[in-house]
């Protein structure tokens, strides 16, 4: 079916980190690339930077996390956006 998208189990996933980026925009960036092609996406605040975000802002480290059964096809799409898209 065109457009369906298969329904996970991400609490019963094993995640594994693909990425951290400078803050939640980009995590948001990389999350939306990703979920565009069917891949869930967790964020992750390393070490206290969940209570950080409440003082600073969207200034925190973010960890973009995959399922690891999706993390090469994630590592994939990443490689791609980038070369088409360099800074």
């Amino acid at each position: 079916m065109p457009g369906h998208r298969p329904k996970y189990k991400l609490e019963t996933m094993e995640w594994v980190k693909l990425a951290s980026v400078r803050n939640d925009l980009e995590a948001d960036l990389l999350g939306g690339l990703l979920d565009g092609e069917g891949i869930p996406v967790q964020k992750k605040y390393p070490r206290a930077g969940q209570y950080l975000k409440v003082f600073l802002g969207p200034v925190v480290e973010v960890e973009v996390w995959v399922p690891v059964a999706r993390k090469e096809e994630a590592r994939r799409v990443l490689e791609v956006f980038l070369d088409a898209n360099p800074s």
